[in-house]
């Protein structure tokens, strides 16, 4: 009589080659998590300064781009204490520069999503406007900066030029 079916030494063998190929494929796994998470949020932050742009021509006013608290979805405002990986705010920013008053449109609120992103400013510290010509500003008045945004040792570089154009460059944090 002949029976069918594996040994015990038989199944730990294949259990131990399972192990190992499971130990050598979830870092990669991460590694690509983190470099899609990075690539969304850059990807996000530079979809709202283009927003902002194309509006600021489009309507003929100053359309600003700020950083903001986990607040912003209850009562949208600006945060200068705030640090941009906690969000932004898109509006058109009708009087007081980098401030939403009465009277200013909200445009595009992005939260935060506690990933572990960073997000470092030169220049740009509060807020990026930008005027009806398309050309950016800083709240120190100069045109152009830089927002690094940097996840699991990668990081991004949104580059804004002195035009208002932006353009993105990567490397290592």
């Amino acid at each position: 009589m002949r029976e069918d079916g594996v040994t015990l030494v038989e199944l730990l063998v294949v259990i131990a080659i399972a192990a190992i190929l499971v130990g050598i494929a979830v870092p990669g796994y991460q590694a690509l998590v983190s470099v899609n998470r990075l690539a969304a949020a850059t990807n996000d932050l530079v979809t709202a300064l283009h927003l902002a742009r194309s509006e600021a021509v489009k309507r003929g006013r100053r359309v600003t781009v700020c950083k903001t608290d986990g607040t912003a979805a209850m009562l949208p405002a600006c945060a200068p204490a705030a640090r941009w990986q906690d969000g932004w705010l898109v509006f058109v920013d009708g009087q007081t520069p980098g401030v939403i008053d009465d009277g200013d449109s909200l445009l595009h609120v992005r939260i935060g999503d506690g990933s572990g992103l960073t997000v470092s400013a030169s220049n740009f510290t509060t807020y990026v406007s930008y005027r009806p010509d398309g050309v950016s500003r800083a709240p120190n008045g100069l045109a152009n900066g830089t927002l690094r945004l940097c996840l699991a040792g990668v990081h991004r570089d949104v580059i804004v030029n002195v035009t208002g154009r932006i353009r993105i460059a990567a490397g290592t944090c």
